[in-house]
C-alpha cells in the first residue's frame, strides 16, 4: 500500500508563483530586482520561499515597509 502523503512546498520557483497567483512573470522578476520580493539563487533556479511568498501578496504596494511591518499583515 503507498503511501499518499505529499510534502508541504517550501519554495517557488517563479513560474510557479505566477501560476498560483495571476501575477505575470515578468512582474514577479521586476519585484525581485526593486527589493520587492525577496528569492534565493539554488543553481539556475531562483526559488522564492513560502513565508517570503506569503508577505509578498499580503503587502500593501502604497504603503511604506515600515507601516506594513507595524501593521502586522503577515498571515501565516
Amino acid at each position: 500500500m503507498s503511501n499518499n502523503i505529499t510534502p508541504e512546498k517550501l519554495a517557488y520557483s517563479i513560474e510557479e508563483l505566477s501560476a498560483l497567483t495571476t501575477l505575470s512573470k515578468p512582474k514577479i522578476r521586476k519585484d525581485i530586482r526593486n527589493g520587492k520580493l525577496e528569492s534565493l539563487k539554488k543553481g539556475s533556479r531562483r526559488l522564492i520561499l513560502k513565508d517570503e511568498a506569503i508577505r509578498y501578496l499580503n503587502a500593501d504596494d502604497s504603503s511604506s515597509a515600515e507601516e506594513k511591518q507595524a501593521e502586522g499583515r503577515l498571515v501565516g
